[in-house]
């Protein structure tokens, strides 16, 4: 073997390792997670020695496409430049008697206006909002290419002439023991170069037991039994690390490290995964419905009546509220997100236990709204026949609750480590172009947005791709809203392309699109742009 790495494949060194400590398979999922912490480790150290070295990846998509203008599409992030449009709005009038575009300064920005809330931390009390700018690259005007939903998010999974799913830039050279994982999404692709695939499962029950179960073994001894044996296959894998290379000895710190943190977890017996499932789903339930309680106060929100007069402007999703009707009514304390909590529970047990380097997951609209008698109303996130005045009030809300998950992830990570080496990606199928009476919403596949969030943005939150001060699309009748406009350097509008390479470059691996310029690019340690800061053109 001696010192030619290149002949020591993974798939050797594991048969070595299987061969040195002839571990078995253990038999319930808490099990088979303290297995992959302990294989996982032997892996990723090698991994390492090879020169591979992705971050994680978690995509998350909003189906439907909501309107983001109200939350994380920054319409005039540096400067002022806009033209109303009756239903773009981020808060309501001081007659509440419609919408306007409203931003505040924060992080060296103009952001909207809901970004001046504090949002539920978990264990109690509150947090900045503006917490989310701080490694915060937003992707604005971005022509997704194709004007359907299924068009739209089958080609954000796999962007036209890619070699690879998104999905699968950060699997396939992972070490991590599942390639993939999906969930709530319909469009999920992994297209592997490397003969990995994904796995997509249901938003019900208990997702990590439903994940894991294809591996459980119903043969097998009891859990306690297989501590020496754990302890004996990291021992194994230090020692098969120093066979290969002496340049491999100073990896085997990230296996002593990892012994004494399995050996804590199982000194500790770990728990029992169904109250780990529980605990994890309690905790992000709390927050979202902390953040949608009918008694939180947001300025220029719900601090005032906002009375329906029963036109277009007060429709949600095509049943008109009646005239008389206050719209902060719509908010009960039964109101909640569907599958929101179980999603983001699912992604930081997966992430933060290294069982995959590859989390896709999607979100949803609100459940138990009360419009008119009907106290189950669901919003949906394809505004065609939602008017100005109910979608801002719903979705502001949302975006509270989400922004609140959102941070309390980012904090996991960050306690163990991770976000420096995770990249979180926020979109839609596209951005939605407003009609101009304040009433209804069209595909806007020429305003794409897409969200960054990664420990490794240091720099101050930046906005890039141009967008059309006043431009039509399909049903749109102008105004500002998120129209891709040409960027100088580009000679034309962010593409997929553009946005798959940026994503790829941030994971630490090859663009998938080879063709395709990213935007911002690693420059000794610091994410810098190659193209000019967001602006609008006229």
């Amino acid at each position: 073997m001696g010192n030619d790495h290149s002949s020591f494949s993974r798939r050797n060194f594991l048969s070595l390792l299987g061969k040195a400590t002839a571990l078995p398979l253990m038999q319930s999922p808490v099990q088979i997670l303290i297995e992959s912490i302990v294989l996982g480790a032997t892996q990723r150290a090698y991994a390492d020695v090879q020169g591979l070295n992705p971050r994680r990846l978690l995509h998350i998509l909003h189906e439907g496409a909501p309107p983001r203008w109200s939350y994380d599409l920054f319409l005039t992030p540096y400067a002022t430049d806009f033209k109303a449009n009756k239903t773009v709005g981020t808060r309501f009038s001081a007659d509440g008697k419609s919408v306007q575009y409203s931003t505040v300064a924060r992080k060296g920005i103009n952001v909207p206006h809901m970004w001046q809330f504090d949002v539920p931390k978990a264990g109690g009390g509150v947090r900045p909002m503006d917490d989310l700018l701080s490694n915060m690259l937003c992707l604005r005007g971005i022509n997704v290419a194709n004007p359907s939903h299924d068009g739209a998010q089958a080609a954000q999974s796999v962007p036209n002439g890619a070699t690879q799913s998104i999905s699968a830039l950060s699997g396939d050279p992972s070490a991590a023991p599942i390639s993939g994982v999906s969930a709530g999404l319909s469009h999920y692709r992994y297209m592997s170069k490397a003969s990995k695939s994904g796995v997509s499962i249901a938003s019900s029950g208990n997702m990590l037991s439903t994940l894991l179960s294809p591996f459980i073994r119903k043969d097998l001894g009891g859990f306690a039994v297989k501590r020496q044996s754990l302890s004996a296959a990291l021992d194994a894998s230090i020692k098969a690390l120093n066979m290969s290379a002496e340049s491999m000895h100073s990896k085997s710190a990230v296996l002593t490290s990892s012994l004494a943190s399995a050996n804590e977890l199982l000194s500790e017996g770990f728990g029992n995964l169904d109250q780990v499932w529980t605990d994890l789903v309690d905790k992000y339930s709390l927050l979202i419905s902390r953040s949608l309680s009918p008694t939180n106060s947001y300025l220029g929100i719900n601090d005032k009546e906002i009375i329906s007069d029963g036109s277009p402007i007060y429709t949600m999703n095509v049943q008109s509220i009646d005239a008389g009707n206050d719209l902060r009514t719509m908010i009960s304390t039964k109101t909640a997100c569907d599958a929101v909590a179980q999603h983001f529970a699912m992604a930081e047990y997966v992430l933060t236990n290294d069982l995959s380097y590859s989390v896709s997951i999607g979100t949803a609209g609100l459940s138990n709204l009360t419009v008119n008698a009907d106290t189950k109303f669901r919003q949906k996130y394809d505004e065609h026949q939602t008017g100005a005045m109910a979608s801002l009030m719903s979705n502001v809300y949302l975006n509270i609750a989400y922004s609140a998950c959102l941070l309390e992830l980012i904090d996991q990570l960050k306690a163990h480590g991770m976000f420096q080496d995770t990249v979180i990606v926020s979109g839609s199928e596209f951005g939605r172009s407003p009609n101009g009476s304040g009433f209804g919403s069209g595909h806007g596949y020429t305003g794409g947005c897409s969200v960054i969030y990664s420990g490794a943005l240091q720099t101050a939150p930046m906005v890039l791709g141009n967008v059309y001060t006043d431009r039509m699309q399909e049903t749109d009748d102008g105004g500002t809203w998120g129209y891709g406009a040409p960027v100088a350097e580009l000679g034309k509008a962010l593409s997929l392309g553009n946005w798959a390479s940026t994503v790829a470059g941030l994971l630490r691996v090859p663009s998938p699109i080879s063709a395709s310029t990213p935007v911002v690019v690693d420059t000794q340690g610091v994410f810098k742009p190659t193209i000019e800061l967001a602006k609008q053109i006229t």
